[in-house]
């Protein structure tokens, strides 16, 4: 393959820029996520990549989106409360696309993650920096939807608060700010978003069971031989998550006080 560009993320040596396209590993549930794609397309979302198939050696190949891509320790354009609203008002424009394939579903499909309810829409996943392009100092394109699966709208929300703010435990080495200002800048982003004073209450609640699901899977994909989760597990990524459960339960009742 000429003018191979390797994209530097979570899977080192498996995801290239080929002119203007991204060749990535292909997964079973590859093809169902193109069909998610290829509707955003056709509904007029140009925010995620367009898919073009998968290639002989079982790659996916995708639309490259431009801006910069931002991983962590955070810099601080990406931690200012301009980048917090930019960011929510994206996935907000995702919902409001991925919600009108929910209809569309047959129950046949394959997804990474399992289904969580109520669905509501269509969840990315893991909205986070490492996921989202940046152009102009603004949340521009959303990207790797390897993720996605159907769900409620909180399911999303509060995971992209958890990364985006960050939330997480000062014992956390991408945790930012103290208690107060996490629940000033999440606030931020639920008013943003439009979040309602019960999805509010049920925030932390809902970000502990969505973070409680990611390290039970990280667990069962190690066990089963997944090199790239058993590497995590030994960097030591599922005791800072387990950390951090313990950060919001302990905060529970000050965090949702702060964010109504």
């Amino acid at each position: 393959m000429h003018n191979k560009e390797e994209l530097i993320g979570g899977r080192i040596g498996k995801i290239y820029r080929v002119k203007e396209t991204v060749v990535r590993p292909s997964n079973k549930w590859t093809k169902d996520i193109h069909c998610f794609l290829q509707f955003l397309h056709e509904e007029g979302a140009d925010f995620v990549p367009k898919p073009y198939g998968i290639n002989e050696n079982k790659e996916e190949i995708l639309s490259f989106m431009p801006g910069d891509v931002f991983n962590y320790p955070l810099p601080e354009k990406l931690l200012s409360d301009a980048m917090i609203v930019s960011a929510s008002k994206l996935l907000f424009k995702f919902h409001t696309y991925s919600e009108r394939y929910v209809s569309r579903l047959t129950n046949c499909e394959q997804w990474m993650l399992p289904a969580s309810y109520p669905i509501e829409v269509m969840c990315h996943g893991d909205f986070a920096p490492y996921n989202v392009t940046i152009v102009n100092n603004e949340a521009s394109g959303i990207i790797d939807f390897d993720t996605l699966h159907p769900g409620p709208k909180m399911w999303d929300i509060t995971y992209a608060i958890y990364r985006w703010v960050p939330f997480k435990s000062p014992n956390n080495p991408d945790s930012y700010g103290n208690l107060k200002e996490q629940i000033r800048k999440a606030k931020l982003f639920l008013d943003t978003y439009g979040v309602d004073r019960e999805g509010k209450s049920s925030f932390v609640s809902v970000l502990m069971k969505r973070l409680k699901s990611l390290t039970d899977f990280m667990v069962y994909e190690a066990g089963n031989g997944n090199k790239d989760f058993q590497l995590n597990i030994e960097a030591g990524h599922l005791r800072q998550y387990l950390d951090d459960i313990k950060y919001l339960e302990r905060n529970e009742e000050e965090i949702t006080c702060g964010i109504k």
